[in-house]
């Protein structure tokens, strides 16, 4: 059985369930394309922390992932994987973003295995939502658009098989227009 899920619909509509929305975006902090420019519009606090990151640490996010409270849905907790240094047409190639979804997977999912708790001293996975958790850390659902297959031109497929390597640990919903 697969481990994802689609579903057509907003994925920016809420619900009534704690979710984690996952995307892929730049370290360069700049939310402005594709599902990233429609966070920024919902969830400008959350964009506001989403710059402090990268301002502080830039290019060192790449493989790495932070949550970040959305501010206005206490349900719901936006997870951006670092995939690419720069957006638009100066993102990175095709194989790196796709190693980098990996790896920020990766953390993602040892997070959710820690309960909630990171261990390592470099990893700011949780360094804004300590209040802003409701909920055990393994009862929010993963949401995603079909990430990576925007503005950094990854096919679906490829993202998707990148997923499915999680199937005895994580389980995706993936939101299709």
């Amino acid at each position: 059985m697969s481990n994802i899920t689609y579903v057509k619909g907003n994925i920016l509509k809420a619900t009534p369930r704690p979710r984690i929305l996952i995307h892929s975006c730049n370290c360069n902090g700049s939310w402005g394309g594709g599902i990233a420019y429609q966070l920024a519009l919902h969830y400008p606090k959350a964009e506001e922390d989403y710059i402090k990151v990268c301002e502080e640490y830039g290019s060192a996010l790449l493989g790495k992932c932070v949550l970040l409270p959305s501010y206005k849905n206490s349900d719901l907790l936006i997870c951006c994987l670092f995939t690419s240094s720069f957006g638009g047409s100066s993102h990175a190639e095709k194989q790196s973003i796709l190693e980098y979804t990996k790896l920020s997977l990766d953390k993602l999912k040892a997070f959710r295995a820690a309960e909630g708790k990171t261990k390592l001293r470099d990893d700011i996975i949780n360094t804004y939502i300590d209040d802003h958790i409701k909920y055990p850390i393994e009862e929010y659902k993963l949401e995603m658009p079909q990430i990576n297959s925007g503005i950094f031109g990854v096919p679906w497929k490829e993202t998707e098989r990148v997923l499915e390597e999680f199937d005895d640990s994580m389980d995706f919903t993936v939101y299709q227009l």
